[in-house]
């Protein structure tokens, strides 16, 4: 698979920045979240319109989702990849239990290529590290 080294790197962008203030992800999934009582969800990006499964509808997390599938596809596109070459793409997220306010998630993406090798960008922190 052309440049499929560079889903490792891939899998952590995205997770970083999904739990950055640029996607616009929080504080709404947060309120969603603990509006339908769940602490951690999943979020396949890989579908048409990205939402997470017994989640309250909440249109400014739907519009971010859909931004962040965008920037996803952007991402691969940079390093010479498509969505044709990958049969998975799941963003997990978790608020910080410390921040009330829903403003610092836990992230993480866990990409399935083609040829079934598992890119897993581990679970980041609010500030982009490992935890």
């Amino acid at each position: 698979m052309k440049k499929e080294s560079f889903l490792q790197g891939v899998a952590h962008n995205i997770a970083h920045h999904a739990g950055s203030g640029l996607s616009y992800i929080s504080p709404h999934l947060s309120n969603a979240l603990s509006g339908s009582g769940i602490n951690t969800t999943e979020i396949n990006l890989l579908c048409d319109s990205p939402y997470p499964e017994n989640v309250l509808q909440n249109k400014p997390l739907r519009m971010a989702l859909m931004s962040l599938r965008e920037k996803a596809e952007n991402i691969l596109i940079k390093h010479g990849l498509s969505f044709e070459q990958i049969t998975e793409m799941r963003l997990l997220a978790t608020p910080a239990p410390w921040d009330k306010g829903g403003y610092s998630l836990h992230t993480r993406v866990v990409i399935i290529s083609i040829n079934n090798k598992r890119y897993d960008s581990g679970w980041l922190n609010d500030a982009g590290c490992t935890l």
